[in-house]
């Protein structure tokens, strides 16, 4: 009672010294910055002139993360919808041509770091569409948001005073330094404690400009996967067909962290033995081949079965390298994506078995539905092929017009309905 009591009266008098408005949940942001203050006699790296002057007038951005997090996309749809929004043709085609425009600094990168450029393009594609979706907030109010959500997290600390440190140092400009609602930068959306890490090759160099440079944004990027322990030459994941009986080994996110385990145990096994356990790749052929363009010729590679909607759909037998990627966001979704998308931009066969349920859209059919939509009267909805409030509402609108349940998920069987009906005239004015 005592420890409350005292706590209570220190953010009531640090909140006296700096004012501000209150935030969601009852204290003031200026409280926190109060707090963060004090612990800058722990982290001589960074100026009190430099935390006064990025602090003064920073936004409280706690609601927008809070609303933001529990909104993420990796959790909140479908995996099956996830994928066809982020490893589309327009995808594809666009990394293929980036590859080609890129093509002698993704050698020099792929030479140097030892991971290769399918891998380090597909993050760019999926991180932020190649460059064009790098975020709007100020990362030190992000970061420093994030902060104040929890405290007690050195991690997001560390994160918000690196961000400073960025600043302070001139590796970025204030005015350019905008990212995430996490506080994630750049082109492939660094958080600022591991741009830190990584913004610099061992020759001396100097920090990669992963804002303004593609070549030094992929990079950073690859450098960050060899950290995350990526091993060259090495396939992520090959897609396989599974006997019955082996679905309880299905390690979906955490569990494959056994990958990462001198021996194999939990969930994960080497190839050899999930090949003998009668897993073969999806065409029928052996799981481990000799010919190592193959992927996974090593019977004695680290693997996992991944089944992310049982049973009834695709699975995967995946390698350390997946968990590699996986670490780059911790969602298996996310992993998948960019596993996925590089294996295309390599012209290695798509995904053969098809999610259970109806199909999610592609960015292009998803803008098609939003055409749609707008054109029977839905005048709210933006045609721009993102997910949001608006457009799930027009859906679970049309969904009980057409008697079906209101879910507010596109998919191809909704599409193909609201195409087949024409009867209601377009009652906005024009389309945007």
């Amino acid at each position: 009672m005592l420890r409350l009591s005292i706590a209570s009266c220190l953010w009531a008098g640090l909140a006296a010294l700096h004012g501000g408005a209150a935030a969601q949940d009852g204290q003031p942001l200026s409280a926190c910055i109060a707090a963060l203050r004090q612990e800058l006699r722990l982290r001589p790296d960074v100026s009190a002139h430099t935390f006064d002057t990025h602090t003064r007038q920073a936004q409280d951005l706690r609601p927008v993360i809070e609303a933001a997090t529990r909104a993420q996309p990796e959790f909140q749809i479908s995996i099956g919808d996830y994928l066809a929004r982020r490893v589309d043709a327009q995808r594809i085609a666009e990394g293929r041509e980036l590859m080609q425009r890129q093509a002698p600094a993704l050698e020099a990168i792929a030479r140097r770091h030892r991971v290769d450029a399918a891998t380090t393009v597909a993050v760019l594609g999926v991180e932020t569409d190649y460059g064009r979706v790098s975020g709007r907030y100020p990362v030190i109010d992000a970061t420093l948001s994030r902060a104040c959500l929890n405290l007690g997290s050195r991690e997001r600390k560390q994160h918000f005073f690196d961000a400073l440190w960025l600043l302070q140092e001139g590796v970025v400009r204030a005015d350019e330094f905008t990212g995430s609602w996490a506080g994630a930068f750049g082109m492939t959306q660094f958080m600022p404690g591991t741009f830190r890490r990584y913004m610099r090759d061992d020759d001396g160099s100097a920090a990669s400009d992963i804002i303004h440079n593609m070549a030094d944004a992929l990079a950073t990027t690859a450098r960050y996967l060899r950290g995350l322990g990526w091993i060259d030459g090495l396939q992520w994941g090959v897609e396989v067909r599974v006997p019955a009986g082996l679905a309880q080994f299905n390690a979906l996110e955490g569990d494959h962290g056994c990958l990462l385990d001198p021996k194999p145990a939990g969930k994960c096994r080497t190839a050899g033995q999930w090949s003998n356990a009668g897993v073969t790749r999806v065409d029928g052929s052996p799981l481990v081949q000799p010919d190592p363009a193959a992927g996974l010729a090593d019977p004695a590679t680290p693997a996992a079965l991944l089944m992310p909607s049982g049973e009834q759909g695709p699975a995967w037998i995946i390698t350390p390298n997946y968990r590699a990627i996986w670490r780059y966001n911790r969602a298996d979704s996310y992993a998948l994506a960019i596993g996925l998308l590089s294996d295309a931009l390599r012209g290695r066969p798509a995904q053969q078995i098809a999610w259970p349920g109806d199909p999610g859209l592609s960015r292009a059919e998803f803008r098609e539905l939003q055409q749609v939509l707008l054109q029977r009267g839905h005048c709210d909805v933006r045609v721009d092929g993102s997910e949001g409030p608006r457009t799930s509402a027009a859906i679970r609108e049309e969904e009980v017009r057409l008697g079906w349940p209101p879910t507010g998920r596109s998919g191809k069987k909704l599409l193909a309905a609201l195409l087949a009906d024409r009867q209601n005239p377009n009652r906005c004015n024009g389309t945007r």
